[in-house]
């Protein structure tokens, strides 16, 4: 099965939901695209694998650090990696995201990120929400908060027509509450 790469991609916070780092193609894939487009961080959501064999890839990537949210079997799991010329300061962990300080060490910017990967258990997935609302109530300063939140917000959202959904008033909530805009896919 060939590795689906898709999520938010932007040229400062590329983000992969890749369903398989295991795959034995994927390291080729992603290095090429390291190759190609030089990005000093990453996330990587879902990789499928942990352990050991994420620290190998990791390793086998080239980038000099690395924050991981560990995967619960096959499923979640958070890998946040970056070059030395990011710092990366982690402000608070979840199972389901990564709220973190990222500056750049030869300037000014810094902004605070949050890398999210929403349980596809809706259950599991409630839990997110008061904790990302507690979250933003403290934030006064830039914010970007990427991933993939797994419920849809409209039921156009969803790209295969076979599958039936209905929107997660939690999630959209969340956004109208506190304002969030859509960058777009």
């Amino acid at each position: 099965m060939p590795c689906r790469i898709f999520a938010l991609t932007t040229k400062w916070f590329p983000c992969w939901n890749d369903l398989g780092c295991g795959h034995p193609h994927f390291l080729t894939v992603f290095r090429q695209y390291l190759c190609d487009f030089k990005p000093n961080l990453v996330t990587i959501l879902e990789p499928l694998i942990s352990g050991g064999r994420a620290n190998a890839f990791i390793a086998a990537t080239g980038f000099d650090r690395s924050h991981c949210i560990e995967a619960v079997g096959f499923s979640g799991g958070i890998w946040l990696c970056w070059r030395r010329k990011i710092h990366v300061d982690i402000l608070l962990n979840h199972f389901q995201f990564i709220h973190c300080r990222i500056s750049i060490t030869c300037g000014k910017f810094s902004t605070l990120a949050t890398i999210i990967y929403a349980s596809p258990n809706a259950t599991k997935r409630k839990q997110l929400w008061p904790h990302l609302r507690s979250l933003v109530g403290n934030i006064t300063s830039p914010w970007i908060m990427f991933g993939d939140f797994n419920p849809t917000f409209t039921a156009s959202d969803r790209m295969n027509a076979t599958i039936s959904t209905r929107p997660c008033k939690h999630f959209q909530d969340f956004v109208y509450d506190f304002s969030i805009r859509d960058m777009g896919f």
